[in-house]
């Protein structure tokens, strides 16, 4: 299967090398000091699941034409809109376009460049961060692939993609839901990067600060109760639920907002917490948990010059 990863990043970077390594006819798009240093010298995963060293590194240029079967979008939301075009132009007639973005408006942004009947649904479970150009490091051994149709053409196309994946020893999952999915994720993850930036602190302290974890559990339960009046089916169990699930993250967890907070580098914020208060207002449902850790990020969400 021939498949481009548009963003090689921790998500993009980890899932791209072990598809490539298990046999795909992989070609990354990749810009800066990484994506030189990936065309010098390959790209490097550190990772408890096995470390690997992918050389040569297959990089597309930006005058390359060719058609892939799948094309993965690994980049940050605000650089979706750019990602849109260049995947129009590397997907085949009858491929499919996976956004593996955090938030959940991916889709509707791919569909104002691409054809819907080419653009599904995919969520990615992983932690992990560029250590330096050309090397990734993976935290943990969550490395996990949600990939779901929205039209039924794509099937086909994202059954290959998933044993693709099963050939490079890569977990992926196919679901009849994918957006229910892309939402069970976005309603924790939202919440986590808000508050562990509010905070400026991993989960740890957070869940050992009582007042935290109390804006913690309120921004949660918003950010469902936006899901269920955007007519997205959540289950009644999903709050306590990902409460477990965040309660059982290492301590030392950190959200990738706060990891670019404290970086000076521009936020997903609007993405993300501010996607809660925007589409909470839309829809009239009350979000002031959200709304007041949105209020005290929003000046530092264009990046801070060192």
């Amino acid at each position: 299967m021939r498949v481009a990863v548009i963003g090689a990043g921790a998500v993009g970077g980890y899932f791209g090398a072990r598809l490539a390594a298990g046999g795909a006819g992989l070609a990354f798009v990749a810009r800066g000091a990484h994506g030189a240093a990936m065309r010098s010298h390959g790209l490097r995963l550190l990772s408890p699941r096995g470390d690997l060293h992918l050389e040569p590194v297959r990089l597309l240029g930006e005058e390359a034409r060719e058609r892939f079967d799948a094309v993965l979008i690994a980049v940050k939301m605000y650089d979706l809109e750019a990602a849109a075009r260049r995947a129009a132009a590397l997907v085949a007639s009858d491929g499919v376009v996976v956004p593996l973005q955090n938030g959940v408006e991916a889709v509707d942004i791919l569909r104002r460049q691409l054809a819907a009947r080419n653009v599904a649904g995919g969520v990615a479970y992983i932690a992990g961060a560029i250590e330096e150009p050309g090397v990734i490091r993976h935290s943990g051994q969550m490395a996990r692939l949600v990939l779901g149709a929205l039209d039924e053409r794509q099937r086909p196309g994202l059954e290959a993609l998933a044993r693709a994946c099963d050939a490079a020893d890569v977990e992926a999952a196919l679901v009849p839901d994918v957006m229910r999915e892309i939402w069970k994720k976005f309603v924790f993850l939202a919440p986590f990067a808000g508050i562990t930036c509010f905070a400026r602190k991993p989960i740890g302290p957070v869940r050992d600060q009582p007042a935290l974890w109390h804006r913690f559990e309120a921004m949660v339960r918003e950010a469902v109760a936006v899901g269920r009046a955007r007519g997205v089916e959540l289950p009644d169990e999903l709050v306590e639920e990902r409460l477990a699930f965040v309660g059982g993250l290492p301590a030392d967890m950190r959200s990738s907002m706060l990891t670019d907070l404290e970086n000076g580098r521009r936020l997903e914020l609007d993405w993300l917490v501010g996607a809660v208060v925007r589409l909470g207002v839309e829809a009239g449902v009350p979000v002031p948990a959200s709304a007041e850790v949105y209020g005290m990020l929003e000046p530092l969400a264009g990046g801070v010059a060192p």
